[in-house]
């Protein structure tokens, strides 16, 4: 008997000391992508301290104790619609902390380089695709990520599946969701994961209502397709994740999403999916698309009051917006250096925290010299592979810096 409850109590001891084990931040000494037009990296400046508190605490926590899940949302332009900026971060902060899964992706393809990062996904059959910015539906019911799909053909399909093999993150997957509107006279559609058909769905409903499907398969790689059977059926999207703790990043990238654009959504279907997805962190990165200077700080503060009513203890993070060139010639956008104060503005008053990515890529004439390098694309407002990647890593660089800071002054951040 005594043997047991020395065992049972070495066990405990063991099970204590694992739980009470709080490892290092480790900031990078050098960064990976540099460049000759290199400027200071700003740091994440707080106007509505200690906001960003909830967001480092449960960072502090996976990446020292390898404990739980972050999320992280990020809005975006038509510079996150390929996920590059956002697949730069997620691969960075899963590679260090932990695969968590890829997060949501929608299921429409609403242009044709929408494409997320370390996952495979499309469609067959005919869809109609709308967006918030520029292919509105009047009911206004995209879902929290700005985009829906329909389609009334039988047999169309909407397909998800884990990255390919030997793909740094992505691989895997144990909890799939399928996100559809419920609404009357809704269609059916058949869920199939492998081969194997798992539901038949009818999405009649007396009124609108966003619903999911929760499927537990074996952590590995998986496809998901869900075929329309009969009717009209609307889809949002896909969630792939895991069991296991680590990271989670949404990139929502919408074209010609800006302050404005956000605050088109339902606020009940909106509030709904941000619910669920229960953030951590949600990043606004949008502004190149703002041009309405008195509009733009009170947009801020309207869409983050819509992002604190479905999430109050989620952290809010504002961008700059980048430089990019005027349309038929070779300088800098003027009205780039306003968005940017306007954004700080609307940062202020919304009191959220702010980085700015306008300084961190050179501030005003930092585009052309961008360009001449080809680090953008040919139009030189899109950012290309090798400034969508710097863009990355300098923001993953600026977050793991604030954090250990914050472990300097609280030694036992994020550990028990």
């Amino acid at each position: 008997m005594h043997e047991v409850k020395l065992a049972l109590l070495g066990v405990l001891i063991a099970a204590n000391a694992a739980a009470d084990e709080c490892t290092k931040i480790e900031v990078p000494a050098k960064l990976e992508h540099r460049s000759s037009h290199d400027a200071k990296i700003p740091d994440i400046v707080d106007y509505g301290e200690p906001q960003l508190d909830g967001f480092y605490g449960k960072l502090a926590q996976v990446a020292r104790t390898k404990q739980g899940t972050l999320r992280i949302g990020i809005y975006g332009d038509s510079n996150w619609t390929n996920d590059r900026t956002a697949g730069e971060i997620r691969r960075r902060l899963q590679l260090a902390y932990g695969d968590a899964g890829h997060g949501f992706v929608a299921f429409g393809i609403p242009w044709g380089w929408y494409h997320h990062q370390n996952l495979q996904h499309g469609t067959t059959g005919t869809w109609d695709v709308w967006n918030i910015a520029t292919m509105e539906v009047r009911d206004k019911l995209y879902g929290f990520a700005g985009i829906t799909a329909e389609s009334s053909q039988p047999g169309a399909t909407a397909w998800v599946e884990t990255a390919k093999a030997g793909e740094p993150v992505g691989t895997s997957v144990s909890l799939i969701e399928v996100w559809y509107l419920a609404r009357p006279k809704g269609g059916t559609f058949e869920v199939v994961i492998d081969k194997d058909s798992k539901d038949k769905i009818d999405t009649a409903a007396a009124a609108p209502e966003l619903k999911v499907l929760t499927y537990k398969v074996p952590d590995g790689p998986h496809r998901l397709t869900v075929k329309v059977t009969k009717g009209s059926v609307r889809l949002f999207g896909a969630v792939f994740e895991r069991d296991k703790p680590g990271v989670i990043v949404d990139g929502i990238g919408i074209n010609a999403l800006s302050a404005a654009t956000m605050t088109r959504m339902d606020p009940a279907n909106q509030s709904a999916g941000l619910a669920r997805r229960n953030y951590d962190l949600l990043i606004d990165a949008t502004g190149t698309n703002m041009w309405a200077a008195q509009a733009h700080p009170k947009l801020i503060v309207k869409h983050a009051l819509q992002w604190r009513a479905a999430l109050p203890k989620s952290s809010i993070l504002v961008w700059s917006a980048p430089d990019f060139i005027s349309e038929g010639t070779t300088s800098s956008t003027p009205r780039m250096k306003q968005n940017s104060r306007e954004r700080i503005q609307g940062s202020k008053d919304a009191k959220v925290a702010f980085w700015d990515q306008y300084e961190m890529l050179g501030g005003y004439g930092s585009m052309p010299k961008w360009h001449k390098d080809r680090w953008d694309t040919p139009d030189g407002v899109h950012m290309g592979p090798p400034l969508s990647a710097y863009i990355g890593e300098r923001f993953v660089y600026t977050v793991l810096a604030d954090l250990a800071k914050r472990v300097e002054k609280a030694p036992r951040l994020g550990c028990r």
